[in-house]
């Protein structure tokens, strides 16, 4: 009968084993390491909850900086004034044309030289994104109402009538699915591309791949072709799973969606087909399609607002597919925008594929080599 002191020793012979072999894996080691650095950094400096510089655009019969609307905007400290003193409607115009997040409408006969009526202004809000709106509102409006009771202690309403654009009640659910169906995609394809050539590798067929005339393009094409169906499928069900359960309204060409889905998963896939070429093994590929994808969930504006990150961020942010892609699709299913809103949006993520397919194929013929 074996003691427990033998079995211990056998641990920790097993256990000494594993640790060498894990120090041997550099590589590993390094991606292990370099995930919670990676998470402390973007949660620290990168993401923050409250969003910064929200266009505004004011229009009334001329500008009043030292008004008590300026100075609720300046106490608030989350907007960045597009104009004030605009022609009547023209703050509602920038809101629809995406210029301005929020928009004030003060009616023609409104002057600042007087107190600030309540019922009589109207706030315009584009409610594609509310999570990022809602908190400057909410500040704004609280300011505002702070202001009036000052004056107007049994002064009743609210300081702002509140218009809601694309998304009336605000709803959360109509801002996420669209962007969902973009991460799911991410995730999924980039996680399927990873691990193609280096499964192979691992499970021997590598050495047949090697002796055959494939081209490296030829190669990304063949396998990567059926997962590029099936991430658009993916994106597919997600949108429609959320039109039929939570109502999120279907505004745009749904065959325009499809192909920006098209264009996203193949982004993802030519990127994972490049890690795997890298990679040695699967763990490894794994793990350096998490490194990417975390930053693109982090830094997109899919659960944090674009707009209360730091510009390096942003930058940082604009690099990745997935951020035009959460903007193109929020605008194409609750604004209705067309084929060349749209385009003027993927277009970044066009120039992506192209750069991760270059160094998929480079990659692949080196290692062949």
């Amino acid at each position: 009968m074996t003691s427990f002191t033998q079995r211990v020793r056998r641990w920790r012979a097993v256990a000494r084993i594993e640790i060498l072999q894990l120090v041997q894996d550099r590589p590993t080691l390094g991606i292990v390491l370099a995930v919670p650095a990676l998470q402390i950094l973007l949660f620290g400096y990168a993401v923050h909850f409250e969003p910064r510089e929200v266009p505004i655009a004011i229009a009334r019969e001329r500008a009043e900086p030292e008004g008590s609307l300026m100075h609720a905007i300046a106490e608030a400290k989350l907007f960045r004034v597009l104009g004030d003193g605009l022609p009547q409607g023209a703050a509602a115009a920038l809101v629809a044309r995406h210029q301005a997040l929020v928009g004030i409408e003060f009616p023609r006969s409104e002057s600042e030289t007087r107190e600030i009526s309540p019922e009589r202004i109207e706030a315009i809000i584009d409610g594609t994104d509310p999570e990022t709106v809602r908190p400057a509102v909410l500040s704004l409006e609280a300011t505002l109402l702070r202001r009036t009771m000052n004056t107007q202690p049994f002064g009743r309403g609210p300081p702002v009538k509140v218009t809601w654009l694309y998304n009336p009640e605000g709803r959360t659910t109509w801002s996420i699915v669209p962007a969902l169906s973009g991460v799911i995609v991410m995730i999924t394809m980039l996680l399927l591309g990873a691990l193609t050539l280096v499964r192979e590798r691992e499970r021997g067929t590598w050495e047949g791949l090697l002796a055959t005339p494939v081209s490296g393009l030829d190669a990304m094409v063949g396998k990567l072709s059926p997962y590029l169906l099936l991430g658009t499928v993916q994106a597919m069900v997600v949108v429609l799973l959320g039109h039929g359960l939570f109502n999120v309204p279907l505004q745009g060409n749904f065959a325009v969606f499809l192909l920006a889905a098209a264009l996203l998963a193949l982004a993802h896939l030519v990127l994972g087909f490049a890690l795997s070429a890298v990679a040695h093994t699967q763990v490894q590929a794994i793990q350096a399609a998490v490194i990417f994808y975390l930053p693109s969930m982090l830094l997109s504006g899919f659960l944090f607002p674009f707009s209360g990150m730091p510009r390096w961020a942003q930058l940082l942010g604009q690099a990745l597919p997935l951020t035009h892609f959460v903007r193109a699709m929020r605008g194409l299913l609750l604004r209705g925008d067309g084929a060349v809103s749209v385009a003027h949006e993927m277009w970044p993520v066009a120039v992506f594929t192209g750069l991760a397919a270059t160094l998929a194929a480079s990659q692949y013929r080196r290692h062949l080599v």
